[in-house]
């Protein structure tokens, strides 16, 4: 019989967020189709969850490249004949005053945290909507409604994510589909280390990756239908 687990496509799956909600949604008889740039990484988050081709696949991706975002739920389509979530967690941006940004570092900015994950939405939209069901979770940020700092253009690259699942739920909702938006504050990751040190930041000031995962996880198991549409704000300690 053909494998009918549910299977979710989640980006920058390689590290923090994404491979805590790799991990949640496997144990809960997801398959997972992992996304992001270093194959490697991704590798080493497949491990902990079962057998690769069986329980999960590698998809090296890079989001802000236009035709690898927008190829990318077929891929998945091609590897497990499904797709019934997807997580657009992949983010980055450096960390500058606004008026030093360079129009490379807008494009960049833009790409990774906006112009990708509509991409991904738009082409996981058409294959969700022929199985008569679906989940998009969009991980947004706290920056979205206020920046920190040094911050701006990525929050306004994520508030873009925040207004995209309001109008996947207002056309695609009768189809079936939900769409969720989690913007969380600072969350200890590795990314988060990169541009901000903890002198400035304190890991007491942080939430935990486990903690934004639990919320993906609870939106794509229909756990929390009622914020379908909505942006959940997770605030920092």
């Amino acid at each position: 019989m053909p494998d009918q687990r549910p299977v979710s496509l989640i980006t920058g799956a390689g590290s923090g967020i994404g491979r805590a909600t790799a991990t949640l949604l496997a144990q809960r008889g997801h398959r997972i189709a992992l996304a992001g740039r270093r194959a490697e990484i991704l590798c080493k988050t497949g491990l902990i969850l079962g057998e690769e081709g069986r329980d999960w696949v590698s998809l090296p991706t890079d989001v802000s490249v236009t035709d690898d975002a927008y190829s990318l739920p077929d891929r998945v389509l091609a590897s497990f004949g499904r797709l019934d979530a997807v997580v657009n967690n992949a983010g980055w941006s450096p960390m500058k005053p606004i008026q030093d940004h360079t129009p490379d570092d807008v494009a960049a900015i833009f790409g990774v945290n906006a112009i990708g994950p509509a991409l991904i939405s738009i082409a996981a939209l058409r294959i969700m909507k022929s199985q008569g069901a679906g989940c998009i979770v969009n991980v947004s940020s706290m920056a979205s409604d206020d920046p920190f700092p040094g911050l701006s253009i990525y929050g306004a690259a994520k508030a873009s994510l925040n207004t995209l699942v309001k109008g996947i739920s207002n056309e695609a909702g009768p189809d079936g589909i939900k769409a969720f938006s989690i913007a969380p504050g600072a969350v200890e990751t590795d990314l988060l280390r990169s541009i901000i040190p903890t002198d400035v930041l304190p890991e007491s000031a942080c939430l935990k990756a486990d903690d934004i995962a639990s919320v993906i996880a609870a939106c794509v198991l229909g756990e929390r239908d009622d914020d379908a549409g909505k942006t959940i704000w997770l605030p920092s300690p």
